[in-house]
């Protein structure tokens, strides 16, 4: 006899290394008779008619599937062999930390939640689809290169869907630091990160928490013993969190380009990413999500999600920002030194003398520059002037080609550096009052911008460097 609400831990149980031993989630026993679901019950979506629908799992000839469960109108369905299957005792899937990640063609991504197997023992994933106005869960099984959902007697077949993701497997994580449960009724864990501060001048430390299947950053304010977030444009009261702890991270201003050490959150309900960020507001400086593709922060204040447009990002100092091409040789040297042997020539003056490229370090950003050797010289730009620097380093001996720059960045496009907000720096060079100059080309600008005359001068009939 199964009793509803019974805890059970047959077939499979996720544990999650970082945290230790306890469970992430688990699988609760349940009857359509109850008429309610259980605790922490993961909801996939909504019938067509508005009922909430959970995730389950049923044992169906030899094979372990995933179940729509619809406690309102005590219901529960799997599908096989085409059709629709009522079960009236199955288990619900209940936990935190869950995300959906968009897929098609039977790929499951890392961190993918299995129910079970199939009766051939292959692995049995938990997916949901649009479908007649619902969103529907159901089973993937990726060799069969689909999800098939039970919908209105029968089983439906989608080639794109949705995966149910464990998001602390399947997110990266932050190297040096941890993420620490805890409760707005218990103390702050130890090294946790500031944020920032409330409109009073309360310390917000960062969090982050599991909404409906989202991970999602929150504000945490201890000594008011209240963990905030914000969702679907309002803002939420929570009683559990996770907090950032011992990381080796800081805050940099968003200038319209990801860092490539930006910290991930999760993703929003339709796969877009999110990231750490903080803004000021009304006397706060407040911690939130900002969305990948809008670049807005969204702070949860006042009970509303206030979206900012200047704001700060969270990175990773672990993670390196100026890494390049491993076969690429950069030659370190001076303007009073000889131009090193094999130094790449990159173009011309106006009266012939040659340029080399070099690149430089300037205000904390990895920038190409022109070296001439005859005048003793290296130049570079930035912030539309022209600079001069004592010492370079000139890439030598390399394997390159100058193509012609339209606009998009080409594969094995070679990158100079990056600036100090992460941006990608590529070597480009074109046509100038006589010259041939070369300079930057910004990932965000994607225009080339050379030394010249003491300015930085924009040109658009430029050749970008790649490795061949």
């Amino acid at each position: 006899m199964i009793r509803p609400g019974h805890r059970h831990e047959p077939w499979n149980q996720c544990k999650d290394d970082k945290f230790g031993d306890s469970p992430v989630y688990n699988w609760v026993e349940w009857s359509v008779t109850a008429g309610v679901q259980p605790a922490h019950a993961v909801q996939a979506g909504t019938d067509s008619d508005g009922s909430p629908i959970f995730v389950g799992r049923v044992n169906h000839y030899g094979s372990v599937l995933p179940a729509k469960v619809i406690p309102i109108r005590r219901v529960a369905y799997t599908s096989s062999e085409g059709i629709e299957i009522f079960k009236a005792n199955i288990e619900v899937l209940c936990g935190l930390g869950f995300t959906w990640i968009p897929s098609e063609r039977g790929y499951v991504p890392k961190g993918a939640v299995s129910c079970g197997n199939s009766a051939f023992g292959e692995p049995v994933y938990i997916g949901r689809a649009h479908h007649d106005g619902s969103v529907t869960p159901g089973k993937i099984v990726p060799k069969h290169g689909c999800l098939y959902i039970p919908y209105a007697g029968y089983e439906h077949a989608h080639p794109q869907y949705e995966v149910l993701v464990d998001a602390r497997k399947s997110q990266k994580q932050s190297v040096g630091g941890k993420w620490v449960p805890a409760e707005t009724k218990g103390s702050i864990p130890p090294g946790a990160l500031i944020a920032g501060n409330d409109s009073d001048g309360t310390q917000i430390y960062l969090g982050r928490v599991y909404r409906h299947g989202l991970v999602l950053p929150a504000k945490v304010i201890p000594r008011k013993q209240m963990c905030h977030t914000g969702d679907e444009g309002l803002e939420f009261d929570m009683t559990e969190y996770e907090t950032l702890c011992h990381a080796n991270v800081s805050w940099v201003p968003f200038r319209g380009v990801y860092p490539i050490n930006a910290i991930e959150c999760g993703l929003d309900r339709n796969g877009e990413k999110l990231y750490f960020g903080r803004g000021r507001y009304k006397g706060s400086l407040t911690p939130g999500k900002i969305l990948e593709c809008s670049k807005v922060l969204k702070i949860p204040f006042d009970w509303k999600e206030i979206p900012l447009r200047e704001f700060d990002i969270l990175v990773d100092n672990s993670h390196p920002t100026n890494k390049c091409s491993q076969t690429l040789y950069w030659q370190s040297s001076t303007n009073k030194s000889s131009v090193p042997k094999g130094a790449l020539l990159a173009g011309y003056e106006s009266n012939r003398s040659p340029i080399y490229l070099g690149r430089v370090m300037f205000e904390g950003n990895q920038l190409p520059a022109k070296v001439i050797p005859r005048k003793n010289i290296c130049h570079t730009g930035h912030r539309g002037k022209e600079h001069v620097m004592s010492s370079y380093e000139a890439l030598c001996n390399a394997r390159v080609s100058w193509l012609p720059f339209r606009g998009i960045i080409p594969p094995k496009a070679i990158i100079c550096g990056r600036t100090q907000w992460g941006e990608a720096v590529y070597v480009g060079r074109g046509p100038y009052k006589g010259s041939l100059t070369p300079g930057k080309i910004l990932e965000n600008e994607k225009v080339l911008r050379i030394p010249f005359d003491w300015n930085e001068v924009a040109i658009r009939d430029a050749e970008i460097l790649v490795e061949i």
